[in-house]
């Protein structure tokens, strides 16, 4: 796997050979501001354009921003809604930790994006194990 960001808040790596987007969120991001989370998803966003993968994969399991309702709309306007319609993506998955999969906004913020497209649908799994067989990585 190449790497293509390694940064204070996470890491992203692309298997070309998978073509496969994989993206791990650091504890860090405890720490970060609105407009470093922005920046951080719009990185994100224009690595995913530039590469046109087939498979992506966020691992949020030591994420630790709090999303509020405002920019869970934003990240599925801008980033989440134009990626699952990107013509070459066939699966966009989240993996976070088992017990907070009810707690967290990105449970929302999957259905909120799903409602929004009918190409794809961004699943959403409590182990990385889990998320890797769905992918079929």
């Amino acid at each position: 796997m190449e790497t293509l960001v390694n940064d204070k808040y996470n890491e992203i790596f692309f298997d070309k050979e998978l073509s496969f987007h994989y993206n791990i969120n650091k504890a860090s991001t405890l720490y970060m501001n609105e407009h470093q989370f922005r920046e951080l998803l719009l990185k994100w966003k224009a690595s995913v354009f530039e590469i046109k993968p087939r498979l992506i994969l966020v691992d949020n399991r030591e994420f630790n921003f709090p999303i509020s309702p405002d920019l869970q709309l934003w990240m599925v306007e801008n980033i989440s809604t134009p990626v699952l319609e990107m013509p070459g993506v066939e699966k966009f998955c989240f993996v976070v930790p088992e017990e907070l999969i009810s707690k967290l906004s990105i449970t929302q913020l999957t259905d909120e994006a799903n409602e929004k497209t009918t190409k794809n649908e961004i699943r959403y799994f409590g182990s990385l194990e889990e998320a890797k067989l769905w992918l079929g990585v």
